[in-house]
């Protein structure tokens, strides 16, 4: 545990956390404009759509579990590169240019070439998120060997969800500002302008990524004992988990609201408010300030509580609850009320997210005797991303039920009702159904997890 011993400096908290704001950038980018892009401004049948971000997700979800295991089997680069910091470096240029590319498809007729479309959507989509996976996949394995303490957990989980929010910010308030719904062109100009940002962000965060020579010799040390491990047992070492695994749910569930309410807010604004899609910033600012504001509070609240569980119950519950005035407002003013509220839980449910994901994989190393926390976030991952396929779908079923027309710059009541529901309701009762499963199942407690931290010293892990 020497590693414990050396203060981790604020600049290399600010560099590490600098990968949350470029990942909250590209989320902020991509799940805002995807579906608004190809379903109003391009014309693309809503179904296609949704079926390319299906096989898409299905890809997601089988490449994340693949690419941890991959990660953690010994490499003899470990010594002098690191065991994460190889992946992170080749994965962060090629997601930014193919984050580009999704929307800078070529001008063709939404219906005669349907399929077309469909492929460069598909395509593009799938070699994206083989980078994203592995820069973004390395970066979070890393938080539980750069971070062993709580007291700089919680430290760099603040630092982390700050910078993720102000990527939220710049992902959310930026692109709109770039875009017009009535012209394709505007939308690739904003992603080739977003190119050059997000290399920016990228070599800012590189330093925070070089991981220390005490954690390289762990990592030969870990080689020189370690037995081979096939993908399948590794799997099971992790599925087998109930406090991992239930974590995980909620998590799942949280992410419904996440990609829900990301790619409805243009929804809001263009149908709802009958606003231009710039518009969707007096949403966007008071949810943002309000997170950033209640952030540190939270953080207080978090390091005297000093118990992880119960602050990610609080964060969830306000976090989930507040979804429950965008079904009723009909103003702008109703809707920046809203948002604030929201805000306030989603400060929250960022500070307490981190720490017991971290001690959820302490626990499980310490069961296991082996750090494999690449495959932990693979599978970790892997069911996540289950919250894409069900954001596609849920889209995709209410603006069929409900009759949304994606030519009319008008929308029927019923239209709208769809719109809030994929916004607020829907993911609001799948993810209370969470909270409740994990409050009964997930029982780290402060005790706990100091007894886990005992044995990982113990075992030298």
């Amino acid at each position: 545990m020497s590693e414990n011993k050396k203060k981790i400096s604020l600049f290399n908290m600010l560099s590490y956390g600098t990968a949350d704001l470029l990942y909250s950038l590209f989320n902020g980018i991509f799940g805002g404009l995807y579906y608004i892009f190809w379903e109003v401004v391009v014309g693309l049948d809503i179904i296609i759509i949704t079926l390319a971000y299906t096989i898409f997700a299905v890809w997601n979800i089988i490449n994340d579990p693949i690419f941890g295991y991959i990660a953690d089997r010994p490499r003899k680069f470990w010594s002098r590169l690191g065991k994460r910091y190889p992946w992170f470096i080749i994965g962060g240029i090629p997601a930014i240019l193919f984050l580009a590319v999704i929307f800078s498809p070529p001008y063709l007729d939404p219906v005669d070439a349907a399929w077309i479309y469909f492929a460069w959507i598909l395509i593009s989509l799938c070699i994206y998120e083989l980078f994203y996976t592995m820069t973004q996949l390395s970066h979070t394995a890393l938080f539980p060997d750069k971070f062993q303490l709580d007291s700089e957990r919680r430290k760099g989980g603040f630092w982390r969800m700050l910078l993720a929010v102000l990527g939220t910010a710049i992902g959310f308030i930026i692109p709109p500002l770039l875009i017009d719904v009535t012209n394709p062109s505007s939308f690739v100009s904003m992603a080739w302008i977003f190119v050059v940002v997000n290399l920016v962000i990228f070599t800012a965060s590189i330093p925070g990524h070089r991981e220390s020579k005490d954690l390289k010799d762990r990592y030969v040390r870990e080689q020189e004992n370690r037995e081979s491990v096939s993908f399948f047992h590794t799997l099971k070492i992790v599925v087998t988990h109930k406090n991992f695994m239930v974590l995980i749910l909620v998590f799942l569930m949280d992410g419904i609201i996440a990609v829900s309410l990301t790619a409805s807010i243009q929804y809001v604004t263009l149908y709802i408010l009958e606003e231009p899609p710039s518009s969707a910033i007096l949403i966007l600012v008071p949810f943002i300030l309000a997170v950033i504001v209640s952030l540190f509070p939270w953080l207080l609240l978090s390091q005297k509580m000093k118990n992880n569980r119960k602050m990610l119950i609080l964060g969830v519950f306000l976090n989930t609850i507040g979804l429950l005035p965008f079904m009723f407002t009909q103003t702008t003013i109703g809707f920046i009320i809203a948002a604030f509220i929201l805000g306030i839980g989603g400060g929250a449910i960022r500070i307490g997210t981190n720490p017991v994901l971290a001690d959820a994989i302490d626990e499980a190393v310490a069961d296991s005797g082996k750090h494999i926390e690449g495959s932990f976030m693979g599978v970790y991952t892997f069911f996540t991303r289950f919250s894409l396929i069900a954001q596609g779908w849920i889209f995709a079923i209410t603006h069929t039920l409900t009759g949304f027309d994606p030519f009319s710059p008008t929308q029927t009541e019923f239209a709208q009702f769809g719109i809030r529901l994929h916004t607020a309701l829907i993911p609001m009762i799948l993810t209370l159904i969470a909270l409740v499963v994990f409050a009964l199942v997930y029982d780290l407690n402060p005790e706990k997890t100091k007894e886990i931290k005992e044995k990982l010293k113990e075992l030298n892990l």
